[in-house]
């Protein structure tokens, strides 16, 4: 198999281009809630109702146009600021599939309200199962937060120390946070949206096709695509597309909700920002769970 390394490097930089503007919208807005939300403004918000509070997480993504790379710096300080993990891991895993933007794509696509639906409804559901899910399978007295990642400069809540704050505002320093999450972050998306690009280019499509004609197959092979392609939320319904004539709806639900909950990209700046250990636990669960949804739809269908 010949490397097509126009292709590659082409393929490379348009998923850069696609991604900048929202990693950067995602290390403002994760500047921003460590500097001027506090565990009493949380509180306040967040219901004492667990179930509300997982409902609300799940579903506030219709709200927010914030696509899977940008939301994991958000949810990063969220943790941080002592939000539940289940709550925090809902909202990171429901946002990118709920976004108004993702919706309206998905369904301009297919102009089929039935996949719109699947992916809403299945993206809701399976994003509070698998948040709890976690949730259980974490230690509760366990810092989940990679601390390597942090900034020597930065106090134990995030923010810079109190001698900083007495020469620059707090917009500045927002600012300067926010630059260095975006560098932090923009590193490992770099190095991930490399490894996707060569996968992207050097998958044989026919070969998937003739292989995926099991059910339980083409949902592993649909799966798997979702995960090495690392495309962005905003724009996979078109790739899932093309492949609707060859592989069935519980497979093609299987590409577009895995896809914006956990792909190459995600995995590794999650496990930049997180422990070995949740990294691990998160990607297990998320990947069990929407195999088993797949294998349920597929059932039912």
């Amino acid at each position: 198999m010949l490397i097509n390394l126009d292709k590659i490097i082409i393929t490379f930089i348009n998923m850069i281009l696609e991604g900048l503007p929202f990693l950067l919208i995602g290390s403002i807005v994760s500047a921003a809630i460590q500097l001027f939300v506090t565990e009493e403004m949380i509180e306040k918000v967040l219901p004492q109702n667990n179930i509300i509070s997982l409902l609300i997480a799940s579903t506030i993504g219709i709200l927010m146009p914030i696509c899977e790379c940008a939301i994991i710096p958000v949810t990063k300080s969220l943790i941080r600021k002592n939000v539940p993990i289940k709550i925090a891991i809902t909202f990171m895993l429901s946002v990118p599939i709920l976004n108004p933007i993702v919706i309206m794509s998905t369904y301009y696509a297919f102009n089929d309200m039935k996949i719109v639906l699947i992916r809403f409804i299945g993206g809701i559901i399976l994003s509070i199962i698998i948040g709890v899910l976690v949730d259980l399978l974490v230690s509760k007295n366990k810092d989940i937060v990679n601390r390597k990642t942090e900034y020597s400069d930065l106090c134990e809540c995030g923010c810079l120390t109190i001698d900083y704050f007495t020469r620059k505002s707090k917009i500045r320093i927002c600012l300067e946070h926010s630059i260095r999450e975006f560098l932090n972050i923009l590193k490992y998306y770099i190095y991930a949206s490399f490894l996707s690009s060569i996968f992207i280019c050097l998958i044989d499509e026919n070969m998937l096709i003739k292989i995926g004609k099991g059910k339980f197959i083409s949902i592993i092979i649909m799966m798997l695509m979702a995960f090495l392609f690392s495309l962005c939320s905003e724009a996979d319904a078109f790739v899932a597309k093309e492949f609707l004539k060859h592989f069935n709806i519980p497979a093609i639900s299987a590409f577009l909700i895995l896809g914006p909950m956990m792909d190459l990209k995600n995995a590794v700046i999650i496990s930049s920002y997180f422990k070995k250990e949740f990294t691990i636990k998160l990607i297990g669960a998320i990947i069990i769970c929407i195999l088993s949804f797949s294998l349920l739809l597929s059932a039912i269908m």
